[in-house]
């Protein structure tokens, strides 16, 4: 099966999402070994690393939900995908997960319209007390967090739409991709 312009989009897409979460992976991860040789071998450790660990995982996982949803790997239950596999029944299956993926949509988009804005963008200005960052920036990460999250909802419904007829599940193992897109470069060939 050959790539297309939408496969394309997600996957850039979702390297993005990826990259910028790995910087505030990695931000998240010098802030806190600083705040452990500061306790440990200096006299008093810096106030900002605590704020800024603090912020940098918020926005760490306001990046990577789109791509767990993506990657499908979000914690889902196990026991009614197994005793419906057992029974043969896989496309009922696929239309429980297309539902349950169409509810989270529904459920994003509602948090992202209607209660978001009106949480983020308060009127008082609060900073924070090490940094004296506005904490709307903070707050900001909410509405990023719904908003990717949305589109990747809507990115994996469109995935499990096109792909519902294809044999097994959803999931796609690396293996099963790599040999997809070896197959299409020999294609191109």
């Amino acid at each position: 099966m050959k790539n297309s312009g939408f496969d394309k989009l997600v996957k850039v897409y979702s390297e993005i999402l990826y990259a910028v979460g790995s910087i505030f992976y990695i931000t998240f991860c010098v802030c806190v070994m600083v705040q452990i040789i500061s306790r440990n071998f200096l006299p008093s450790a810096p106030s900002w690393t605590e704020e800024l660990a603090r912020y940098s995982f918020i926005y760490m996982v306001a990046f990577g939900c789109g791509v767990a949803v993506l990657k499908d790997e979000f914690v889902f239950v196990e026991f009614l995908k197994d005793s419906l596999e057992a029974k043969g029944l896989h496309q009922a299956n696929k239309i429980i997960r297309i539902l349950v993926t169409f509810v989270m949509l529904i459920i994003s988009l509602y948090i992202l319209v209607m209660a978001e804005p009106t949480f983020c963008f308060i009127k008082f200005r609060m900073v924070s007390t090490a940094m004296q960052i506005p904490m709307q920036y903070i707050y900001f990460s909410q509405i990023l967090l719904f908003a990717f999250l949305s589109v990747s909802l809507v990115f994996r419904l469109v995935q499990m739409i096109r792909d519902f007829n294809k044999e097994g599940d959803f999931e796609e193992t690396e293996e099963e991709k790599i040999l997809e897109e070896i197959a299409a470069e020999k294609e191109v060939r």
